[in-house]
């Protein structure tokens, strides 16, 4: 049996790249031509829509961009599909499109999981990301042995929904390292410091955090394309999380600070650049080139 992706982006052709190294066979779905190109050369098989294919494919993950195409794809697996697979939904979405798509597939028997990530895509190059697997226990047991394959850990959370919640608190925590990372580095610079022996000391020192050691590097060089995560991405994440902080009535003032901060950086840089370009924000106000 192979295991199917749809949405080869930068987690899509990760999980393709393990799971193909770990010698399952792959078959994935996108529109981008480079994109199954890709899928290709690392020796799996492309196609440039989810169809009828998928029903020799169990489990399927799905790396998707948006809940539109949650919603177009779920369409497709609800004919294609036959009852007793499964759907692992990696996505970053409102709990209810992710619940929605569920309740469709359950009407023709098939089980999706809600199954969100934690790490950015070089992260998931290299087999460095957490899944947080959530959804009926039994379909998360025979998944799990496709999931080991691709992640460094995965959490078995619960309910179908667990994962979501999970994901959201790890992303307020992503923007919050993120933007201090940002924010102490500028402080550095402004104070004359040797941004490498700054990045020493905290990569070492009380002051460390997995995202100032993967993002800061990025901000001393202003290397932000290609992504490890793209500014256009994590404002549709921080719009998601706000609305369910909003929901909750969580006091959150720095995650409030966060995403204006990151607003800024989207509506003044490409889109298609790193989170890590909130950095650029500091840069400007301090009038430095």
């Amino acid at each position: 049996m192979a295991v199917g992706i749809v949405g080869l982006g930068i987690m899509g052709t990760a999980y393709a790249t393990h799971l193909l190294a770990a010698g399952e066979k792959v078959l994935g779905a996108d529109p981008l031509p480079e994109a199954r190109e890709r899928l290709a050369k690392l020796g799996g098989t492309a196609h440039d829509a989810a169809g009828d294919w998928l029903a020799g494919c169990d489990p399927i993950i799905l790396s998707l961009a948006s809940p539109a195409a949650l919603r177009s794809v779920t369409e497709v697996l609800r004919g294609a599909l036959r009852p007793g697979q499964t759907v692992l939904e990696t996505g970053t979405f409102r709990l209810s499109d992710k619940e929605r798509a569920r309740d469709q597939l359950a009407e023709s028997g098939i089980t999706l999981l809600d199954c969100t990530v934690s790490g950015t895509g070089a992260q998931a190059m290299a087999k460095d990301i957490v899944m947080m697997a959530s959804g009926p226990p039994e379909a998360v047991a025979r998944a799990r042995p496709v999931m080991d394959l691709f992640t460094r850990k995965v959490i078995e959370a619960g309910p179908f929904g667990a994962g979501t919640r999970l994901k959201f608190v790890a992303n307020h925590a992503v923007a919050l390292h993120n933007t201090a990372a940002a924010e102490t580095l500028n402080y550095a610079m402004a104070l004359g410091l040797d941004r490498d022996l700054v990045y020493d000391m905290l990569s070492t020192g009380a002051g460390q955090s997995r995202m100032s050691d993967l993002r800061m590097p990025l901000m001393m060089r202003a290397e932000y394309d290609p992504p490890t995560a793209s500014l256009k991405m994590f404002e549709k994440d921080l719009s998601v999380i706000g609305e369910d902080i909003e929901r909750i009535g969580a006091p959150a003032p720095l995650f409030d600070v966060c995403a204006e901060l990151y607003g800024r950086a989207s509506a003044q840089l490409p889109e298609t650049h790193d989170t890590a370009a909130v950095y650029e924000v500091y840069r400007k106000d301090s009038g430095r080139k």
